[in-house]
């Protein structure tokens, strides 16, 4: 009992379900932003063009302002920590969300177009961009130990995915019923959006920053100078950012729901391709025995094939329902190292950058890591908007000419080849975990 009590990798009840909180929140707000495209192009009757180049506009802003958050971050210094006080962007976060799903249809096309992009902006440039810099400072603060942050990598995404799975399965069944519905539209929003904001406050109060990290930074105040050089003398951020751009390029699209609505004729049956992903909970138990045989890097080029057969599959045999689940299934196994490690990954890239540089600047690698997954965002997005319209895709349409059905087939399924393709070579050139034992064993 008394070894039990002075493990130092035991994380307790409270603090665990506490740290999930707001990641359930960020993660179901992603979710609903993935509608937003089809909710201004079916509900408003918005181009899909004009709604593309919006969304990656505001996406483009809040690229840079994540260098900007990460400096502002790094010199944070208050009695709360140096990342929890950001935690309350997650409320701001959700009321922002309900506005933008809140867009007077019977405004003119100009006004809505200054809605969205001012909205957005403020979500993503804002609260998603100060959550994502303070994320890795919060952590190694209140979580001494790589175990421990490793628990929260495995044990915590089986929280996450459970919560973005019902996130997954529910929404598709009502949105199926309001698609061209704006005030059916907030009311759901609004039922979503109040109960994410009081959960994702609850990491704020049920964990605290304790650890005390020393390095250079802490006698010596953060420069501008320190950011350039993480940027000029840090390969392994731009690798894993470079990572991080094509998935969220690809997850950032939101194409599923287009896919759904028209190339297989329901869109309420993404919730069952959705639920099919279940299947792989059991993976994240094993996921810390997984990490002690296989490096992180060879972990997300495994990743990077299975993604590639999930678009092979999305492509050719879209009418084939089974396959089509399988399509769902790879995809969620691919998904997997890449988003329960990519932190894990930044705060590898924070050590290197201790050890070359004498400071760990975590919030600066984070606002990097968040930079590049905006602007892939932002590609993703514009891609969407771009490509739909060149094939005449119209929201208000009965039907869809085949050059737009041949386009949302296409983003399903050939992106995912090419982007993840890419995504492979760029990481045969990522070897920071063979680098990392010798590095810890002379900092210790």
């Amino acid at each position: 009992m008394k070894e039990r009590k002075n493990n130092p990798d035991k994380i307790g009840f409270v603090k665990f379900w506490g740290w999930q909180t707001r990641g359930v929140a960020a993660a179901v707000n992603f979710i609903m932003l993935g509608y937003i495209s089809l909710f201004c192009t079916d509900a408003l009757g918005m181009s899909a063009a004009l709604i593309g180049t919006l969304l990656m506009a505001s996406k483009v802003v809040d690229a840079i302002t994540d260098l900007l958050a990460g400096y502002i971050v790094d010199k944070t210094n208050t009695r709360w920590g140096k990342g929890r006080p950001y935690e309350w962007f997650i409320v701001i976060e959700w009321v922002l969300t309900y506005l933008l799903f809140a867009t007077p249809a019977g405004a003119s096309n100009t006004f809505k177009a200054v809605w969205i992009l001012v909205m957005y902006v403020m979500i993503n440039a804002v609260c998603t961009t100060f959550l994502s810099a303070a994320q890795n400072p919060y952590m190694i603060r209140a979580f001494g130990t790589d175990n421990q942050r490793v628990k929260l990598a495995s044990f915590g995404g089986i929280v996450i995915m459970v919560a973005s799975m019902a996130a997954n399965i529910i929404l598709p069944t009502f949105i199926e019923g309001i698609r061209t519905d704006v005030n059916g539209w907030r009311l759901v929003i609004l039922c979503v959006a109040v109960p994410m904001a009081v959960i994702g406050i609850f990491r704020f109060f049920l964990v605290k920053e304790t650890i005390k990290i020393e390095d250079a930074s802490t006698t010596e105040s953060v420069t501008i100078k320190d950011t350039l050089q993480v940027l000029k003398g840090n390969k392994y951020v731009w690798f894993i950012g470079l990572m991080y751009l094509g998935y969220s390029f690809i997850t950032g699209m939101g194409i599923h729901t287009y896919y759904f609505t028209w190339v297989i004729g329901d869109l309420g049956l993404m919730g069952t391709a959705s639920a099919m992903t279940i299947v792989v909970l059991p993976l994240l138990f094993v996921f810390p025995i997984i990490m002690k045989k296989i490096s992180k890097g060879t972990m997300v080029r495994i990743s990077c094939v299975f993604y590639i057969i999930s678009g092979l599959l999305l492509f050719y045999f879209g009418e084939n329902f089974p396959l089509l689940l399988f399509a769902f299934v790879f995809a969620g196994i691919g998904a997997l190292p890449i988003t329960y490690l990519v932190d894990l990954m930044m705060l590898d890239a924070g050590t290197y950058n201790r050890y070359t540089m004498g400071k760990r600047m975590d919030g600066t690698i984070g606002a990097i890591k968040g930079f590049l997954g905006k602007l892939g965002g932002a590609l993703g997005i514009g891609a969407v908007g771009w490509l739909l319209e060149l094939g005449g895709y119209n929201g208000l349409a009965e039907t869809q000419t085949s050059g737009a059905l041949f386009m949302i087939k296409f983003l399903a399924g050939y992106m995912n080849v090419i982007v993840f393709a890419a995504v492979g070579i760029v990481m045969l050139f990522y070897n920071l975990d063979k680098l990392l034992p010798e590095i810890e064993k002379k900092q210790a």
